[in-house]
């Protein structure tokens, strides 16, 4: 009997923990407008974070078009995006490196070791019902 207390306290010590990590960790699902500041000016376009089965995804949306992001990853409040890019006829790889609060994400942008940059980024309200 003491031995399945003990197995029961374990697992739920376990369960609260795991509930208490999901809970810590920002929710970036929905539409941000981030802003990139690079070596060659400012640009805002809207990011997409979604749920795909299992996996996050993120989706860039601009005046030209929309394009889905080679990478997103979250771990706690930590976000790495990848995004490649043609930039003057050449493959550019962007990774963008934040931290993220419940509205706001802050952080680096690396030019494909070529430049340096930052971003930050807002998320947008959800659409009032009609």
């Amino acid at each position: 009997m003491k031995r399945l207390l003990m197995t029961l306290l374990a697992v739920v010590l376990l369960a609260g923990g795991a509930f208490a990590q999901d809970a810590a960790a920002p929710d970036v699902l929905g539409e941000w407008e981030l802003t990139t500041n690079s070596p060659v000016g400012e640009t805002t376009n809207t990011v997409e974070f979604r749920k795909d089965n299992d996996a996050l995804k993120a989706l860039a949306k601009g005046d030209q078009g929309e394009r889905p992001y080679d990478s997103v990853l979250v771990e706690g409040n930590k976000l790495t995006l990848v995004l490649t890019i043609d930039y003057q006829g050449q493959p550019m790889t962007i990774t963008y490196s934040g931290t993220i609060t419940d509205k706001s994400i802050n952080g680096s942008a690396d030019f494909g070791g070529l430049a340096l940059g930052s971003f930050s980024a807002t998320k947008k309200d959800a659409e009032p019902a009609k």
